[in-house]
Order: C-alpha cells, then structure tokens, then sequence
C-alpha cells in the first residue's frame, strides 16, 4: 500500500487555490479514484479465488482418482497373490491325495476351488477398465481351468481305486509346466499393478507441486493490495489441503491395513528394512518394532539363487526381479519364498526396494516328495517294464518313455511317436478293433484297457496290454491322452497253452492227486507200522499226529490226542506232566531230549520208554517249526538190564572177595582168639570183660561188612530214598579201603553243610563201588582215589547237560590219578557194552549203569579225563527235601529206659541164635518163650500161653517167618510181630508186609528191645 500514488497525495502539502470552485471538486475526485481502484483490487483478488479453487478442485478430483486407483491396485496384489498360494495349496492336496490315500488332503482341494472362482470374479470387476489387465486375466482363467481339469480327473481315478492312473498324471511334467505358468502370469499382474502404484504415486506429487506453484504466481499478481484475498485463498487452500491430506491418509491408512495381510515389506537398496507389513510378521515371527532398521538379508539369512549383485544388476537396469530364495524365520525353520522385488528412485535419488514374498514351502517340499515319488514309480515302471504316453491333443504326437522305446523296438533316441507311427506297429488284426474302443474313449467312454498285437521293425509280434486316460476341458473336448503299456507275451502264450491244454492238465492233476493220495497211504502204512512210538508236535506242545503203536499202546484214537496238549494226552501219568511240558520248551528251542520215562499202557500197567524230542527246523529262518516226540519200549531191557546189573553186582563182588574175605578172616581171627582166652581163663574176671568188648567189636564190624554187601547186592525196583552225604562217603571209602588193595589210596573230602542226596541207597553204593573197582584198573601201579560231594545248583538259563532240570543238586564225584581216556575213547565210554578191557575182564555195563542210574535218579553223569593225568566221573544228584524221611526200619530208636515186663515168644530154628538172643533178651528182663518151629509157635498161641510180642526168624523150613506170623495174627490181631532176616531184599516183595515190624540181623539185642518196646507202645495207643 505505500506504492499507492493516491494515498501518498494525501500526505504530501499543497499550494494555495486561488480558485475556490476548484478547490471544492478537488476531494471527490480523489474518492472516486481510490473506489476504482479498491473495486479493481477486488476483482483481482476474486479471480485469484476462483483460479485457486478451481486448481483446488482439479487437484482433489486427480488426487480423489489417485487414491481410488491405488485402493485398485491393492486390491488385485492381495487377491493375486491369494489366488496363487490357493492354487498352490490344492495342488498339494492333488499330488498328496493318489500318493498316501489320506482324505485329509482332498481339503484343500474342496475350499480352494470355491475360493479361486471368487477371486476371479472379484479380480476381474477390479480390472474391467484395464484391457491389458483383462488379457492377462483371460490368459490366468484358462490356465486355472487347465489345471482343475487335471486336478479333478486325478482325484476322481484316485477316489474310484485307479492309484496308477492318478499317478501317471502326476508322473507327468504338465501339471507342473502348468503351475509355473499359473505363477508367472500372477507375477507379472501383481508387477504391472506396482509399476501403476509407483507412476501413481509419482503423479499425485507432481500435480501437488504444480499447484502450489501455480497458487504462488497468481499470489504474487495481485501485488500487495491482494494481501487479503491472497490471505483469505491461502486459508482456503490450506483448509482444503488439510482436508485431502486428512482423507488421504485416512484411505491410505486403509489400504495399507488391507495390504498389511500380503507378506510386504520396504527397505533401502542397501538392506535396511522401513516398511515390514503383517503378513511378514505372519509369516517370519518377527514384528515391525523387531525388524524395521536391520538389514533384511542379515535379519532373513537368506540365501539366493544367483548371487546378490547379479539381482542388484537386474533390479537397476530393469527395475524388477522375480524368483525364489531360502530364508530363516524366527524359530530357526527354513521357509521357500517366491520373491517379486520392484525398485523406486526416489525425489531425493535414493533408491528403495518394494518387496512381496509368498510362502511356497509346502509347494516346493510336495514337488521335492513327488519327485521322490516319482523316481520310486519310473524305477517301478522300468523293473516291471511298463512304458507309458502322453499326448496332448488335438495334436497328434505324443510323448514317450524309454520303456516304450524298447517295448517297441524304436531308437534308442527317440522321445516321441505320432499316430501314423503308432498304427504303423498294429497288428492288421486288431488295427480296425482299436480305433473304434479309442472312439468310445475320446467321446467319454471312460477308461480304456485292451490287449492287442504289435508287428515291430525286426518282424518279431508282441501282446501288449494298454491302459488309456482321456482328460477333458469344461467344453467337453479331449485335451489329453495318457496310456500305460507293457509286454503280455509270455503271459498270453501261457493263456493259450493253459486253454489248449485244459484236459491234459485235469488228467495231470488227477494223476498228481491220485499219486499224493498213495505216497500219503504209504507214509501212513510205514508210520503206523513202526515198532516206536512216534507223535508229531506244534512248538508249544499241540499234538498234531501220532502213528498206530502209540495210540494203540495207551488204548487212545487219532480224536483223542490231535488238537491236545502232549502232557494232556493219557500216556502221561500226573507227576510227569510238569516235566513233560519243560522238555518240550527246551526242544522247541533246538534242544535234542532224551531220557528214559515211565508211561501209563492201555491195561494202566507201566511202561518205561527210551524218550526223545527232536526239533526240526525251517531252512530258510531255522526257528523251530515242530517237534517230532519218538518212544522204544524198553521194558523188558530194563528187566534185563536188572539181570545185567545184578550180574554187574556178582562181578564186582567177584573182584571184591579176596578183600572182604581178609577182613573176615581178621575177624574170625580176633573172635577165635578172645574166645579161647575166655575159655582158658575164666576167673580172670577184668581179662574176660576185655576180651569180650573185643568179641562185640569183631562182630560190629563183620555186621557191618555184610551189611553193605547185602545192601550192595540186593535186588527189586527202584526206590529213592534221602541218604546223608557224609556217611555214604564214609561208609563207602572204608569198604573201597579194605578192597582195593594197600597200593591204592582211599580218600573223602566234602565242605560242611552238604545236604542228603535222594537215591536208592544199594544202586547208588554199587554205583560208586564199581566207579572204585574201574579205578583200580585205571592205576595198575597204584594210586589215589578221591570221592567228594558238593552243591550245586543249576539255573533254568545255564548251559546244562540235556534233560537236567533246573533245582538244587549234589554233586559226587570219583577221581582217579590213573591212565586215563583220550578223546576217542572218552566219547565212547557210556556207551553199552563198550570196554577197552581183554575178552573176559570186562563186560562194558560199568559207566553205562552209572549213567542210567544218574538219569532215572532225576540227574546226570559227567566225565572228564586227561591222558596220563586221571579221570574224573561226577553224578549230580537231587538232594533230597526236608520232608522227606527214611523208610521204616532204617533207623534205630533207643530209648533210655526199657519196659522188659513183655512176654516174648521167639521163633528161630537155628539152636545158636535163638538161644544166644533168647539169653540177651531175658537178660535185659523179658520172660521168653522160644519154639524153633513155626508150627510150634502157633500151638503155643493156640494153647493159650501169655505172648506179648512175637518176634520170628524169616527163613525157616516148612513155615516160614511171614506165614507164622500171619497165622499169629489171624489168632490174635492187635500182635506186634518183628521179623528178623539177614537178607536185604525189599519190604513190598514181603507178603502181608504190614503185618510185621522188618528187622535186619545182625542186631544186637539192645537195639532189638528198643523196637519192641515201641511196638507195644504203638499197640497201647
């Protein structure tokens, strides 16, 4: 305003009017100039208003459009990329579904293919002024319908059972030719997209700029007089730039929360990271607060297919780049992604990358499984020979593999074959039968499977079997044919040779069966007309067959047993059951059993077996598959082996009597001598009590001797019993001392606390003397021998000789320092009459006694023995239980007091002894009545004489001791009765054995009353 010419005219000074009128005009000039010049000012600042508003208003119109095309752009970038990780995920479920058969894959096939036709349409609305846009999304459609088109018809032949013709379409490369293209083609929309986003942006800043400038100038044009209008449309265009700037952020923000789902992030082209969307964070685990500022390939770890400069090349000379890298999430797990990387210059010429990754991990594990799969099936295809095609009509060449090459007779560099070519190699036969079956398969008459012939280049003609697929488009035409093939000519011939030979092969077959059906009567007539009991066993016991002497033996039938557990059958009686069922898991197992037992015959009479369990195994994985169970009756040998062992006996006595006849003349000796003292010097009252001990010794002793020999040469049946360890050893040692000579040493050692051993005291004492007598032999020159007993128990789980039980044993054992036995004849030395003695010294049933009489004691037999060094022979013995007791009469029962009031009657007809014990007995205080007759015992029982005990001398004439004393007890029944004998033969051979009390002689007349003193105590009771 102070520019302002009619302003300064007020201010200045002006000379004096003379001219009154004039002066008066003066003023109204002056007002009427600044009125025009304030309306010109006015009108200056109005137009600058409109201009600006009108600037205004063309600006928010391009910004307003702007922003609505970038809401566009973002848009079809998130649908985009949905639509290729949808597509993705359901050919996952595609390759996955005919590969495991799992249902759970067809799910993101169903909710995939809603999901595509969605996007589509949403994307093509979003697009519809865009024709270029449009092109790429027809292009998008087709492809997607391919790729349902195949994606459909391999689940559906999977869904129906054909697993291989699903396979074979995905065995191919076009599904994959056809994802790659799918992700193309969304790579290049979502690129074009971003390419409009930056040009968009770019322009929204240049009209920006442009009309600030514009505003500017008109500013300036209304000089200093528009100051108020330049204030008023500066407050307008600031007003409104505020607005837009407000509305724009708001849309922006909006946009940038629907883009914030797409895996998105913005960073400096040297690596720092300024933009990280939502989806990153999804995806890699780490937030914006976490990433922004750090170098994306450092944070990411990533690792790229081509080197970095080589991608930073790209993405300065042509703006984008596009492929796949590997990077770390926050976890540590690797994740594939699928990059698209779009570079911006910015206004201050910083460069700044735009990425957007998709998550293609499961797509890339699934093609790295399929190929997997694939290989597996083309080394399938290739060992079964099975060739395939695949065409892709309506062309008419097709693709084939190596197999079909040689199944053809092509050249070995041949990959495709054209329908010509193919029909070229039909048979002229079959030529006119296949194009009408491929008509009905290209008009959709579903699969097509056949067999035709071939005529290949070398003039050979080959069967083959085809398999044909046909796939089709939406329009219903056929847009592919794949066919498997593989060579039926062996296979057909077979056919043929099978029909022509129908008849010959029934008469064949007749024949064959016939023949089995003989070969199954002869084995039967030879395993039932064995002598052996045979029976054919499952592992675990299960009777499957027994030949005709078995059953026959136990009085059984076939329905009996088969199907029955062996130890279940009636053969076995109860107390061999238990045992029974432990051997047959040792054969199960590849143990060879074999013992003697005794069975129950059909008339319940006993029959002892030579028993076996035998395994037999399978060749190819040598388990166990059955057990073949064998028996010989031995009965009557081991009658006869009784006979043997007696006759054993008598030899080994034989060799022992020159000892046992010096130690009894050395008892005579002594008796004859102290006898004659005695007669000459009676009165010598102190001498003659000496000499009598001497006498009472003597006889001990010889008691003794014959003692042990009666035991050792006694006869009957096997009758286990407990005997102390300690003196069976003792006793034994001092009968082997004064029998086998001075050159020989007798010894016995045994730790304390060796239990009793359960046996038959006369076997096992003949055992051990004939053990003694072999060692003798064994040491011509002399030499030590050693008994001893130990513990030992054996384990369920230990190596153990075969047929030993586990449980608690005693083990005795006889060494010798003698010749002993090489290897040849150690193998050989239990067996039966084997001996390596001359003709007439030896009879070969020494150790193989032994070793029977071991087995059927519940033990075993051992022998170790060394050349030059000895041999030692161990037998492990039960020991025998707590609860067991000796038999009656094998221990003495001395009280301490005797009741002697007893009327004794004594029955002896030798004069000697019934007097001699007649006088002890009356000596001790019983009244005696003697008779030396049987018959006269009974008169004076008869007559009525008071007898309270009747004790009698078993072998007598005419009645003997059991005969009398069951006479007596038919007169008076409650009787005790003792029968005296010198023999040792068993108690059940006695008749009316409980009648009586058995007492072994010699007995001194003590012990005798001891007994009989019970026996009325018992009868008292």
């Amino acid at each position: 305003m102070a520019d302002n010419p009619t302003i300064e005219s007020e201010t200045r000074p002006c000379p004096p009017d003379p001219l009154p009128p004039v002066v008066a005009s003066r003023p109204i000039r002056h007002s009427g100039y600044r009125i025009g010049t304030f309306a010109a000012t006015l009108f200056l600042v109005m137009i600058a208003v409109l201009v600006g508003y009108r600037i205004i208003l063309d600006y928010k119109q391009t910004d307003d459009a702007t922003i609505v095309s970038e809401k566009h752009a973002y848009e079809v970038i998130g649908v985009s990329t949905r639509i290729l990780s949808v597509t993705g995920d359901t050919e996952t479920g595609q390759r996955g579904f005919p590969l495991t058969g799992k249902p759970a894959n067809l799910e993101p096939y169903g909710t995939g293919m809603d999901a595509l036709r969605r996007d589509l349409s949403l994307i093509r609305d979003l697009t519809t002024d865009d024709p270029h846009q449009q092109d790429n999304l027809l292009a998008l459609h087709n492809l997607l319908q391919r790729k349902q088109a195949e994606l459909a018809h391999a689940i559906d032949l999977a869904q129906h059972g054909d697993k291989n013709g699903a396979l074979a379409i995905v065995n191919t490369d076009e599904g994959m030719r056809l994802m790659e293209a799918i992700r193309h083609t969304v790579t290049g929309i979502v690129g074009d997209e971003q390419q409009r986003l930056l040009a968009w942006h770019a322009q929204r800043q240049h009209a920006r700029d442009a009309s600030g400038q514009l505003l500017i100038v008109l500013l300036a044009a209304t000089g200093g007089g528009a100051m108020v209008g330049g204030i008023a449309v500066g407050w307008l265009f600031s007003s409104a730039a505020a607005g837009r700037r407000e509305a724009a952020q708001d849309e922006q923000r909006r946009l940038m929360s629907m883009t914030d789902l797409a895996a998105i992030m913005v960073r400096d082209f040297d690596g720092p990271i300024r933009f990280w969307s939502e989806g990153c964070h999804a995806l890699f685990g780490w937030t914006a607060g976490q990433a922004v500022g750090q170098s994306s390939h450092t944070l990411l770890g990533t690792v790229f297919p081509v080197p970095l400069a080589d991608i930073q090349a790209a993405l300065l000379r042509d703006g984008s780049w596009r492929g796949e890298s590997r990077q770390r999430r926050q976890d540590g797990s690797e994740v594939i992604v699928s990059a698209h990387k779009a570079l911006r210059r910015e206004a201050d010429g910083s460069l700044t990358i735009m990425e957007n990754v998709t998550d293609v991990t499961k797509q890339r594990r699934a093609e790295a499984a399929l190929r997997d799969n694939e290989a597996r099936l083309r080394l399938v295809q290739a060992v079964g020979g099975i060739a395939y095609t695949d065409q892709a009509l309506p062309g008419s060449t097709g693709m084939v593999s190596h197999e079909y090459v040689t199944l053809y007779g092509l050249p070995k560099s041949a990959t495709q074959i054209t329908e010509a070519e193919w029909r070229a190699f039909l048979h002229p036969d079959d030529r006119d039968r296949l194009d009408a079956e491929i008509t009905v398969l290209m008009a959709g008459g579903g699969p097509l499977a056949t067999e035709f012939r071939i005529r290949r280049a070398d003039g050979s003609v080959r069967w083959i079997a085809m398999r044909v697929e046909a796939f089709f488009g939406e329009d219903g035409q056929p847009l592919r044919l794949i066919s498997a093939q593989r060579d039926i000519t062996e296979l057909v011939a077979a056919r043929e040779a099978l029909a022509s030979h129908a008849t010959d092969l029934e008469r064949q077959v007749a024949e064959r069966t016939a023949a089995l059906a003989a070969a199954e009567a002869r084995y039967r007539a030879i395993f039932d007309s064995q002598l052996e009991f045979i029976g054919l066993l499952d592992p675990d016991g299960t009777m499957l067959e027994a030949n005709r002497t078995a059953l026959e033996a136990a009085g059984l039938t076939r329905k009996d047993i088969i199907g029955r557990s062996f130890w279940e059958t009636g053969w076995w009686p109860a107390a061999e059951r238990d045992r029974l069922r432990q051997d047959i898991a040792e054969a199960a197992a590849g143990m060879v059993i074999r013992r003697e037992v005794k069975n129950i015959g059909a008339d319940r009479r006993e029959i002892w077996l030579d028993f076996s369990l035998k395994p037999i195994r399978d060749a190819v994985t040598d388990k166990t598959v059955w057990i073949v169970a064998e028996g010989r009756n031995i009965t009557e040998q081991r009658s006869l082996s009784n006979q043997l062992v007696q006759a054993n006996k008598v030899q080994a006595l034989g060799q022992l009597a020159s000892g046992i006849a010096h130690d009894f003349n050395n008892i005579l000796q002594a008796v004859e001598g102290a006898a004659t003292l005695i007669e000459r010097r009676p009165e010598h009252h102190d001498k003659v009590r000496r000499l009598a001990r001497m006498v009472v010794d003597a006889t001990a002793r010889g008691g003794s001797i014959t003692q042990r020999l009666l035991s050792f040469a006694r006869r009957g049946e096997f009758h286990p019993e407990p005997l102390p360890t300690a003196d069976l050893l003792a006793n034994i040692r001092e009968v082997l001392a004064h029998t086998l000579g001075a050159s020989i040493v007798v010894q016995s050692t045994m730790p304390p606390g060796v239990p009793p051993v359960l046996a038959d005291r006369g076997q096992l004492e003949t055992v051990l003397v004939n053990l003694g007598t072999n060692a003798r032999d064994a040491m011509p020159e002399g030499g030590t021998l050693t008994l001893s007993a130990d513990v030992e128990f054996v384990a369920a789980d230990d190596h153990r000789p075969a047929g030993l039980a586990s449980g608690a044993y005693v083990r005795l054992s006889v060494t010798d320092t003698g010749t002993g036995m090489d290897a040849a004849t150690l193998a050989r030395a239990a067996e039966l009459f084997f001996t390596t003695k001359p003709l007439g010294q030896g009879t070969g049933l020494g150790l193989a006694m032994v070793k029977a009489f071991a087995e059927q004691s519940g033990g075993a037999m051992a022998i170790a023995s060394t050349p030059s060094e000895g041999t030692t022979v161990t037998l492990r013995l039960r020991q025998a239980t707590e609860g067991t007791t000796p038999p009656d009469g094998e221990a003495d029962s001395h009280g301490d007091t005797i009741d002697a009031s007893a009327h004794i009657l004594l029955v002896d007809d030798d004069d000697m002894i019934r007097e001699l014990l007649a006088a002890q007995l009356e000596d001790l205080g019983f009244r005696m009545l003697v008779a030396s007759r049987g018959a006269e015992a009974i008169a004076l029982l008869e007559a009525g004489e008071t007898v309270d005990v009747l004790v009698s001398d078993l072998s007598m004439p005419g009645m003997n001791g059991v005969a009398t004393i069951e006479k007596a007890r038919t007169l008076r029944p409650r009787l005790p009765c003792f029968l005296l004998t010198g023999y040792v033969g068993e108690r059940a051979a006695l008749a009316a054995g409980d009648a009586f009390t058995l007492v072994r002689k010699p007995v001194s007349a003590q012990a005798l009353a001891a007994r009989i003193e019970a026996g009325l105590a018992a009868t008292r009771r």
